[in-house]
């Protein structure tokens, strides 16, 4: 009789601890995911501030291309953050890795998309701010622009 009691005991001991700690865990996952979703956002917060901010910084430094310059000196605008401005020609593929013909004063360059944008069209006026590639694309022979950043 005392070993059904003792284990009767030991049974209803079990399942109180059991129902305990699973009351407590319910809260601690929920303040867990919480915590966590609020981690993520001011972590998209200073991504977006940093990008801002490199943005910014694109804009202040960059140096406007000289389709002469860039023609009688190639390696004029070496390691120089460009800016240039012109309309689109021909638009060949959209989004990132895509690109597009742009002409810019006299000269059309073949501009290769480094951004997530591809909201504009042939005919839009676009500025574009990345570095000048040495050399020329090899299917269209026209200088290439790597584009970081396009307004």
């Amino acid at each position: 009789m005392m070993k059904k009691w003792f284990g009767a005991s030991l049974l209803v001991f079990v399942l109180a601890l059991t129902g305990c700690s699973e009351e407590k865990a319910k809260p601690e996952a929920k303040e867990k995911t919480e915590k966590r979703a609020n981690e993520d956002q001011n972590t998209n917060d200073d991504l977006a501030g940093q990008q801002a901010e490199i943005i910014k910084n694109m804009e202040k430094n960059a140096v406007q291309l000289d389709p002469k310059a860039l023609e009688s000196d190639p390696g004029a605008y070496n390691e120089k953050i460009i800016k240039a401005t012109g309309t689109i020609t021909a638009h060949e593929e959209k989004g990132m890795g895509g690109s597009f013909e742009m002409k810019v004063g006299e000269t059309t360059f073949k501009v290769m998309n480094f951004t997530m944008d591809s909201s504009f069209g042939e005919g839009s006026e676009v500025t574009v701010y990345g570095n000048v590639k040495n050399g020329k694309d090899a299917k269209s022979g026209l200088p290439l622009i790597n584009a970081t950043y396009i307004n």
